[in-house]
């Protein structure tokens, strides 16, 4: 009876320890992520990596999205205004035309 005992308390110790090695399933993204935050009223104003851009009009706009494409394209994308009004709707065209992966939107009322 002893030596079942044992046994079993052994066994119980060792899988115990090895459920507690198991490594953490949860993926966490720690890496910092650079945001494209644009502000669509009846000019626009936008801010790439925390500077500003020098586009005031969509034709500007669509320019500097085009020859930056390749640094822009990853970045997560925050527009702020009200659809069906100024320049948002223009904006919106222009990021799905060039395939933007990461768009949010704070639609104002």
């Amino acid at each position: 009876m002893k030596q079942i005992t044992i046994c079993l308390l052994l066994a119980i110790g060792i899988i115990h320890h090895a459920n507690a090695q198991k490594a953490d399933t949860a993926k966490k993204d720690n890496t910092p992520k650079v945001y494209f935050i644009i502000t669509a009223g009846e000019k626009i104003d936008a801010f790439f990596a925390d500077k500003p851009v020098q586009a005031s009009t969509i034709e500007e706009f669509d320019t500097y999205v085009q020859t930056n494409v390749k640094s822009l394209r990853d970045s997560w994308v925050i527009i702020t205004g009200k659809p069906k009004t100024g320049t948002y709707d223009a904006v919106m065209k222009t990021l799905k035309r060039n395939r933007f992966k990461h768009i949010s939107t704070n639609i104002k009322e």
